[in-house]
């Protein structure tokens, strides 16, 4: 190799290291205010901890399986994924930035004239050209697509959390919706039996043409109510079908009723852990990472740059001559007048930075009150499933004994219609009270972090 060619290979490899000083401002995390415990009593010792399938502590195998099939077919979560390739490629693009430029070239003429005959000429020439990163922009463009890449990941993250908990949501509510049909149905046969022995006594003249004209509406009244419950559960069926990335046509829950479900009592966590336990919290701080690093960059585009590039080469190859042709060139450039439009970049960058900063503080306080709501429901939840379970046992008590004493003639119709009524509400409001516990005992998971950081995925 000839002598030029090789001093221009090494100035290439030592061009990286001539970088100077950076502009990009130190980053520190914003200060939010976190208290230190939770505004209610912490969990007893059998409290399930948060882990990252949290699910299975429900302990349905079917619930396990719809999950695996949301986790890998949803398209929502797979276009986040996608996301993720388009910042990693991204990343990579700006990375490149801060490596020489290495081009090879080469070139044959042939020519003609009937004065000199024919002529030829050839060359190859290998270039290098390097910008100097004297102010850090390449370092900065760098540093701030790495971030956007870690955000695109925690966004990922976050998105398959809010899955896991929409589709436990909307199993628990297919499984209510279930058991408030089996009870609207039990009902339904209960008044159907009393409006026979209605009809009978009316018959017999025993019973009033008002008190049958009451027992069939009421009847009817039960009948009208199993239409829209099983419109409700097919809605819910096909809600679920289309998280797990299928059609709704056909798809049906299996399993029939809540009770057969474990519900667990969560674990809280101290406050301050949701920082490091919730994927949007670090969402919103890569992107402010990003922000400090686009500061940097618009500083570094005040400043003179400075281009590097060098070339060497070999002609008369193909003719059978030999010649080498060289050269190294420096060029510094700074711009005199741009009409501020370099220095308004850096005060949007500075202005965009601030937004963050906010942005960051409010996903901070939305976190705190996403878990002390949750804790506050899952405490009102339980509490209301065990009185209206109490009363549902009353009312069943109370409508056999007005069942019995109108059938011994003892009471009137009005009181066992109004012992029906009774049942069903308690029933039916003591379901709803059950589905609402398991919901928010979901919806603590969730605003836990889902246990999201044993499973979470490190931006490569």
């Amino acid at each position: 190799m000839a002598p030029p060619l090789k001093t221009c290979l090494l100035a290439a490899a030592l061009l990286p290291v001539l970088a100077g000083c950076a502009l990009t401002p130190e980053y520190r995390n914003p200060d939010v205010p976190v208290p230190a415990e939770w505004d209610a009593p912490g969990p007893n010792l059998a409290a399930a901890e948060v882990t990252a399938d949290w699910w299975r502590q429900f302990d349905s195998a079917e619930l396990d399986s719809l999950m695996a099939q949301a986790l890998a077919a949803n398209h929502d979560l797979a276009a986040a994924v996608a996301a993720i390739d388009q910042a990693r490629a991204a990343a990579r693009i700006a990375g490149a930035g801060r490596l020489p430029a290495v081009d090879a070239s080469g070139s044959a003429t042939r020519s003609r004239r009937s004065e000199t005959g024919t002529t030829s000429s050839d060359q190859l020439l290998l270039s290098v050209g390097y910008e100097v990163d004297l102010w850090g922009a390449a370092a900065a463009q760098a540093e701030a697509a790495r971030a956007r890449l870690a955000a695109s990941v925690y966004d990922r993250d976050a998105l398959a959390l809010v899955l896991q908990a929409e589709v436990a949501t909307n199993y628990f509510q297919a499984l209510a919706l279930k058991d408030r049909l089996a009870i609207a149905r039990d009902n339904l046969q209960a008044a159907r039996q009393v409006l026979e022995l209605v009809e009978v006594r009316y018959r017999e003249g025993a019973a009033t043409a008002l008190e049958l004209a009451q027992q069939r509406t009421s009847v009817l009244n039960l009948e009208a109510q199993i239409p829209a419950l099983e419109q409700d559960l097919r809605i819910t069926q096909h809600a679920l079908a289309v998280l797990l990335g299928q059609p709704p046509q056909g798809f049906t829950v299996q399993a029939s009723s809540l009770r057969e479900l474990s519900l667990p009592t969560v674990a809280t966590v101290q406050p301050a852990a949701l920082l490091q336990r919730r994927p949007d919290i670090r969402r919103a701080e890569a992107r402010l990472i990003a922000a400090h690093a686009d500061i940097g960059a618009a500083r570094a585009a005040l400043y003179p740059s400075l281009n590097l590039s060098a070339s060497a080469g070999v002609t008369g190859i193909l003719t059978g001559g030999s010649g080498s042709v060289a050269s190294l060139a420096a060029s510094l450039a700074q711009s005199i007048f741009d009409g501020g439009r370099r220095q308004a970049q850096v005060e949007s960058a500075q202005a965009v930075r601030r937004q963050l900063v906010e942005q960051y503080a409010q996903a901070v306080l939305v976190s705190l009150q996403e878990v002390q709501d949750s804790l506050v429901r899952v405490a009102a939840s339980q509490q209301r499933a065990a009185a209206l379970e109490a009363a549902a046992e009353q009312a069943q008590e109370a409508y056999r004994l007005a069942a019995f004493r109108y059938q011994t003639g003892a009471e009137d119709l009005l009181t066992l219609l109004d012992s029906q009524r009774t049942l069903l509400q308690a029933q039916d409001s003591l379901v709803q009270a059950r589905l609402s516990h398991h919901v928010a005992t979901t919806n603590l998971f969730k605003a836990l972090g889902g246990g999201w950081e044993n499973a979470a995925t490190t931006a490569q």
